[in-house]
């Protein structure tokens, strides 16, 4: 039985030989009856289920074998005098056509390359018009696409040497018909000449091209209307990846890769039969199309995916098939290529932490110092690595730890380390899921604000996140069929992920009005959360999707151990996900009954909140047109007459009652003989009611026991009642220590706790601090060691206490000297010189009726906490309340102060010198 290949030599040696002196101008039809038999047979093939490639390769043969009898007949028409004068030329094939893979409505391109005597004054000699005539305008009679230059070897070397399109094609080259040696003299000259000391140059030229098209069509590879050949995951990243291989390694195709151990066997099969698949897309899209065509859009997927085979009873079920098919191959070409790009090392350095904070990009970093290894894992480069291949195996919680350090840290994942985890996912079993370690890690992830997506964005591309939340795993590559949708489910919920951490950092509009919500939520993970679990009940395709999606979000929230609280806002947030925007846009506002009724349905202020901002990611992460000014003036219009009812009025005022009754009432049942109800009752009398909001039972009954401790200091014999009492927690899952501090308050405390923990060389991430009104003071901070990131160890809590004891009970500290000692090792998150992140300082005294909020963005650094606080105590400022944050390197932190007599900083001249005074104290460190 002949191969197809074989079919095609034997119908052109059938129709394709002239009569003796014809010329191929006067056998059009000659030639109209083969192309038009041949690509039938071509057409037949792929519908009967050829491979993209078989198919694409056997068109590129079709080429070869029309061209050679042209080619033929023109050489056969000389005489045999002129056939002997004829110098050496050659047809070669490039492009494209010169890689042998042709799509049916693709461009052939080639060249007519000669050794210079065939040309004169730019006008080909005789001989070559003739060859040339006798082959083009048969072809464009044909109507065949035809693309084609005419070079000596030293024209085609010369015109590539600073363009990387032309070097390209030329490094495809390949020879149709002609002169050989003359073919070979082009490929060594290639090489010496436009290949050799110009990879590095040619590499980066070809990421910036993939770079721009990545931008232009989408930067997914799960766009709505995707274009198969230039997007995301498209054929041509996988050329990218040959090209850029080439150039580096000299190998020519992913077997010489697997054969120099640069890739793997499965990477290798995952990207061919990617590539294979996408060809086959383009072969029909090209076929239905009767044109080239490279965007697969709305209106020709259901043809496409009919005529590639699939034929389910329902249109929009076998759209989905074949759309996840699409996708599904797509995100293989896409991620496979990052990590192989990353592997090779055709990728520059990652940029520092920093420097993904202020979007710098293609900067150069300087070697990172080697850490010992934390946890399991080294952080070297920019990259977190594994310590040894058995690290997931040795403790499975890794799985999702390793994501935690990178995140905290600024890192990518090594490509290696990412294998290894795709690997081993199969760890992440039942006992994986209802795991409270891994529960701790995840939650933690969730919680810091404004850094959140990238680490479940690489928790997504190695499949962990759909393995831990497998109700989210259902939406991988899922197909939206509302026409708005510009991603698959997936990829859109990751977009929303993406926009919500952009408005976290946001100082222009609209993003930053959002900011302001965000920033007020004090458990940041709900509404992450919430965005991930929105859309989940598409997958199941029965009922409203919200109404799915909330009943899934109340099994996630048992899973992850949720308090009754924050699972009904989750709920509340999902299940209404879509109401705000068409209340906002189809309901007239000023009807107070609207109001009445939107506030009935989202019950409390903090539910209100996350769903304002909720809804505005939601909709900019659908589509970059669904959003405009107008939509967001109605949203935020209804967001401020909403929120009076539920924060202003009795019924709001009786609820935080209720609930504080409720939290002492648990309490109460649980409290252990030591601590009286006296002692319960004066803790719940002397706190503010923020305390109560963000502190579930078990946390306050730790209070309590702590300042039960203390209070039994006060009655014992010794002189120790000014001594503050100390409890430690490690949070290996949360990548912290937390260290509980009780004392009486007193002027400059604040800042003595912050120096004494910065020189015992613990950088404090965040802090919580409340004052009694009784004048107990309850801070917690959540530390690491400042070096190397890992948790405090016994020696740095031996010293914290040390200091502290010193300095509470009366004795000197120079901590400006002991922090100093500090900076000898270098703190994990310093920046590089010339990229300092400016300092910002805001008063506002709208927030709090009796103090000034004084807000302070910087650069966070060792000794900071210590340097403003210092400042504050120096001005004789009382702080009452602060709430520290350090996020993708910055500080954040808001202080809440007033005057000694009680009154808030007012004048403009005092906040100038308030200001100037915590700048300067600053500088200092």
């Amino acid at each position: 039985m002949p191969t197809l290949l074989e079919k095609l030599e034997t119908s052109g040696a059938n129709r394709l030989v002239l009569p003796a002196g014809h010329l191929p101008m006067q056998e059009l039809a000659r030639y109209k009856t083969f192309l038009k038999v041949e690509t039938h047979r071509l057409k037949i093939v792929h519908r009967g289920g050829g491979g993209g490639r078989e198919v694409c390769y056997a068109r590129a043969t079709l080429m070869d074998i029309l061209l050679r009898y042209m080619w033929d007949a023109v050489m056969n028409s000389l005489s045999p005098e002129s056939q002997k004068g004829v110098p050496s030329i050659a047809l070669v094939a490039i492009g494209g056509y010169g890689r042998a893979e042709l799509n049916p409505f693709s461009d052939i391109d080639f060249m007519f390359l000669h050794e210079g005597q065939v040309v004169a004054g730019n006008k080909p000699l005789p001989y070559l018009s003739k060859l040339m005539d006798g082959i083009l305008y048969p072809l464009w009679d044909l109507g065949l696409k035809v693309g084609y230059s005419v070079r000596s070897v030293d024209d085609a070397v010369n015109a590539a040497q600073d363009d990387m399109l032309s070097k390209t094609s030329l490094i495809e080259a390949r020879l149709v018909t002609g002169n050989e040696a003359l073919f070979k003299k082009l490929q060594k000259a290639v090489l010496a000449r436009c290949v050799e000391g110009y990879e590095t140059k040619y590499i980066a030229a070809r990421l910036q091209d993939q770079a721009a098209r990545h931008n232009k069509f989408g930067n997914s590879p799960s766009m709505q209307e995707p274009n198969v050949k230039n997007g995301c995951g498209g054929l041509r990243d996988y050329q990218n990846l040959i090209w850029m291989t080439y150039f580096k390694y000299r190998t020519r195709s992913l077997k010489e890769l697997v054969a120099k151990e640069l890739i793997s066997e499965t990477e290798q099969k995952q990207l061919d039969n990617a590539y294979d698949y996408l060809l086959r897309v383009r072969n029909e899209m090209h076929y239905h199309a009767g044109r080239a065509a490279d965007v697969l859009s709305k209106n020709l997927q259901p043809a496409v995916a009919h005529n590639m085979g699939y034929t389910d009873r329902s249109p929009s079920l076998r759209l989905e098939k074949f759309m996840r098919e699409v996708y599904t191959h797509a995100r293989n070409i896409y991620l496979l290529n990052r990590t192989l790009e990353q592997r090779m090392a055709l990728l520059p350095p990652p940029p520092t932490r920093l420097q993904f904070l202020k979007g710098f990009i293609g900067r150069g970093k300087a070697k990172e110092t080697e850490q010992p290894a934390v946890d399991g894992f080294k952080f070297i480069d920019g990259y977190i690595h594994a310590a040894n291949p058995r690290v997931f195996r040795d403790q499975p919680r890794r799985l999702m730890r390793v994501f935690l350090h990178a995140q905290q840290r600024g890192l990518r994942l090594h490509p290696d380390l990412a294998q290894l985890i795709r690997s081993q996912l199969a760890l992440a079993d039942r006992a994986f899921l209802y795991d409270e370690h891994v529960r701790e890690t995840f939650l933690t992830i969730l919680n810091q604000r404004g850094n959140v997506a990238p680490a479940l964005r690489a928790m997504h591309e190695v499949g962990l996140l759909g393995k831990y939340i497998p109700e989210f795993g259902k939406l991988t590559c899922l197909v939206q069929h509302e026409f708005y949708h510009q991603y698959t489910a997936d990829e859109h919920t990751l977009m929303c992920l993406q926009q919500l951490d952009r408005v976290w950092e946001a100082k222009e509009e609209p993003y930053s009005r959002y900011a302001e919500l965000f920033q007020k939520l004090d458990r940041p993970f709900l509404l992450y959360l919430a965005l991930i679990l929105h859309d989940v009940g598409k997958a199941d395709g029965h009922g409203k999707h919200a109404d799915v999606s909330s009943q899934l979000a109340e099994r996630v929230a048992r899973r992850l151990g949720l308090d009754g609280s924050a699972t009904h806002n989750l709920r509340l947030v999902i299940e209404h996900h879509l109401l705000m925007a068409n209340i906002s846009q189809r309901r007239d506002l000023d009807d107070p009954a609207v109001i009445r009724s939107f506030v009935n349905e989202i019950q409390n202020a903090e539910a209100l909140m996350m769903l304002t901002v909720h809804t505005f990611v939601d909709s900019v992460a659908t589509s970059d047109k669904l959003w405009n000014d107008f939509k967001d003036t109605l949203l935020w219009s209804l967001y401020s007459r909403t929120l009076p009812s539920l924060t202003g009025g009795t019924e709001f005022i009786r609820a935080e009652e209720v609930q504080r009754e409720l939290l002492a009432e648990e309490i109460v049942r649980a409290l252990p003989g030591r601590i009286s109800e006296e002692e319960l009752h004066a803790h719940f009398g002397t706190l503010p009611s923020r305390y109560f909001q963000i502190h579930s039972s078990p946390e306050i009954m730790r209070d309590l026991s702590l300042t039960h401790r203390f209070m039994h200091l006060q009655i014992s014999e010794h002189e120790n009642a000014l001594q503050p009492v100390v409890d430690w927690h490690n949070e290996p899952d949360r990548g912290y220590t937390v260290a509980k501090i009780c004392t009486w308050d007193r002027a400059g405390l604040f800042s003595n706790i912050a120096g004494s923990f910065s020189a015992a060389g613990l950088n404090i991430l965040t802090a919580q601090v409340f004052t009694r009104s009784d004048a107990i003071v309850l801070d917690t901070f959540y530390v690491t060691d400042a070096r190397t990131g890992a948790l405090a160890n016994r020696e740095e809590k031996e010293k914290l206490e040390e200091l502290l004891n010193k300095v509470l009970t009366g004795d000197e500290v120079n901590f400006r000297a002991l922090i100093a000692k500090q900076r000898v090792n270098r703190p994990l998150y310093q920046s590089y010189e010339g990229d300092q992140m400016p300092t910002q300082l805001h008063f506002d005294n709208e927030t709090s009726e009796s103090r000034t909020a004084i807000e302070v963005e910087t650069e966070d650094r060792i000794g900071l906490l210590y340097a403003i606080s210092e400042a504050l105590a120096e001005l004789e400022l009382n702080i009452s309340a602060a709430k520290i944050v350090t996020e993708k390197g910055a500080a954040i932190d808001t202080f809440y102060v007033n005057e000694l007599d009680g009154s808030k900083i007012l004048d403009p001249g005092r906040q100038s010198f308030v200001e100037r005074k915590i700048r300067d104290s600053i500088n200092k460190l």
